[in-house]
């Protein structure tokens, strides 16, 4: 999937060890790739969860689980898990 900078994703329910992002509503920020001096790029991730005043980094494998929500006017719609009220 490509990721938009400045969209909203939700996580799905992962698994137990993810109790900090299960469900959650997220802000997209960006790529941030670590490049190390042996030439290894660590590929990963920005987000910041909604309601919360940090900002994440992910391992790259963590994206697959993001699902994109698009805005019909009222509601944000999540065509996997449902819609949630604007308000």
């Amino acid at each position: 999937m490509n990721l938009v900078p400045g969209n909203l994703y939700k996580f799905p329910y992962i698994n137990g060890h993810t109790r900090d992002l299960n469900r959650k509503l997220v802000l997209y920020i960006g790529e941030d790739h670590i490049h190390r001096s042996d030439g290894v790029v660590i590929e990963n991730f920005r987000i910041q969860v909604i309601g919360e005043d940090r900002i994440r980094l992910c391992d790259n494998r963590m994206r697959y689980h993001l699902k994109e929500l698009s805005w019909d006017g009222d509601v944000y719609v999540n065509h996997h898990l449902g819609e949630w009220p604007s308000k």
